[in-house]
């Protein structure tokens, strides 16, 4: 196998380009947290319950989803509330307090069969934060060919 970067780790290939990749992302992220900030009212809690929410689906799900489409997006997540306190730390009472907030907000909805998922609306309504985080991967991309090409 060669040296070249395509050939590389992972691991290998960001730390070569921490220098050029570090700035970008704390760049992006400053930009991200702001737009995540504004979008949920401070509350950065609950983008936590998001990411858990929508992590939870399995990988396959999030196949052929088409971004400019996204609105259009199925009901994605399959978690309940303790798992969601378990991985972010928030404890379970703020948790629930904090998803009965998003469910009167048309974000989610508890289905018996699964657990927590995202609704339509919390796809429309969050469309921006999305539109950011594209900017986010889109900065860290491109930092990373350009340390590759440099």
């Amino acid at each position: 196998m060669s040296d070249t970067p395509k050939h590389r780790k992972p691991r290998e290939r960001l730390l070569d380009a921490f220098g050029t990749v570090f700035p970008a992302h704390l760049a992006s992220s400053a930009r991200l947290l702001h737009a995540a900030r504004e979008a949920l009212n401070g509350d950065l809690d609950k983008l936590f319950i998001l990411c858990v929410i929508l992590a939870s689906e399995d990988d396959a799900a999030w196949t052929g989803i088409d971004f400019d489409a996204i609105d259009q997006m199925p009901r994605m997540g399959c978690t309940n509330t303790a798992s969601i306190a378990h991985s972010t730390g928030i404890p379970r009472a703020t948790a629930q307090r904090k998803l009965a907030e998003m469910v009167r907000l048309g974000w989610v909805e508890r289905r018996p069969d699964t657990g927590w998922s995202l609704t339509p609306k919390a796809v429309q309504d969050l469309r921006d934060l999305s539109v950011e985080t594209l900017r986010y991967l889109q900065a860290i991309t491109t930092a990373l060919r350009k340390s590759e090409t440099s």
